[in-house]
């Protein structure tokens, strides 16, 4: 007897996997990384498909978790953050992950964290006030527990990045 996809997800059974994109959802896909704004009227006429059909489907890609969310590019310099930081973070084989990444949690000038494989463990960005601002942050990185060593880059330029769907 073959399951329902709710017969599936009640019974604990792995559900099916997702289809995969097809060539239609990753137009829609690259015109939304492009410009997260964009009317339904817009990607229809770009796709070709009709008003509703293209509603079907970015709702189809929302559901199955191919779009995570739609979210604003913010310029940090305008916000009073001009001054950005990579920061690679090691930390000692006791140390307390959880604690860690909440610390980073709860800090303003963390932009985005990642644990990384290599020679650190996390990658950390910054976007800071000032130099002294990065001073600041610095020390409050290598004063947490279990940071072993910090290494930190001053980012100059964002390079232009095609952010296009697989």
């Amino acid at each position: 007897m073959a399951l329902t996809s709710a017969a599936r997800r009640s019974s604990g059974a792995d559900p099916a996997p997702a289809p995969a994109p097809d060539d239609t959802d990753r137009v829609l896909l690259d015109l939304l990384l492009h410009d997260g704004r964009a009317t339904l009227q817009e990607l229809a006429a770009a796709t070709g498909l009709s008003t509703s059909a293209t509603s079907v489907r970015v709702r189809r890609l929302v559901e199955r978790g191919v779009i995570a969310g739609f979210h604003a590019r913010v310029d940090r310099a305008v916000l009073g953050r001009p001054v950005e930081v990579l920061v690679q973070v090691r930390v000692r084989a006791d140390a307390d992950l959880a604690a860690f990444e909440e610390a980073l949690a709860g800090s303003a000038a963390v932009v985005s964290a990642w644990q990384v494989t290599g020679e650190s463990d996390y990658a950390v960005h910054l976007a800071c006030r000032s130099l002294p601002d990065v001073e600041e942050e610095l020390r409050g990185l290598r004063a947490q527990p279990g940071v072993r060593h910090t290494s930190a880059q001053l980012l100059l330029h964002r390079v232009p990045s095609w952010s296009g769907a697989a």
